[in-house]
């Protein structure tokens, strides 16, 4: 609780943002790559809560990552296909 947040690891710097980030109550929420550096006690917790939030009327969560987690209901899934010609 004295640690400044510079002090703090990755992993529990990504849960003070995330907690914030939930708790803002905003109604489009973007995750990028949420389960970086968490521990699996806090993937578990925060897959719960996506779960619980899954069906909720009045926001929509946007979540980026290499692969969707099989665990959660997905509305949809985009794969964006990498490009392998120059540009």
């Amino acid at each position: 609780m004295e640690k400044p947040l510079y002090m703090l690891s990755t992993g529990s710097r990504r849960k003070v943002a995330l907690l914030t980030l939930l708790a803002s109550g905003a109604a489009v929420v973007c995750l990028d790559q949420p389960y970086t550096a968490l521990d699996m006690a806090s993937v578990g917790a925060l897959r719960d809560y996506l779960k619980t939030q899954a069906a909720h009327p009045h926001r929509t969560w946007v979540v980026a990552d290499y692969v969707a987690d099989a665990q959660l209901p997905w509305c949809m899934v985009v794969q964006l296909a990498r490009n392998s010609e120059p540009v």
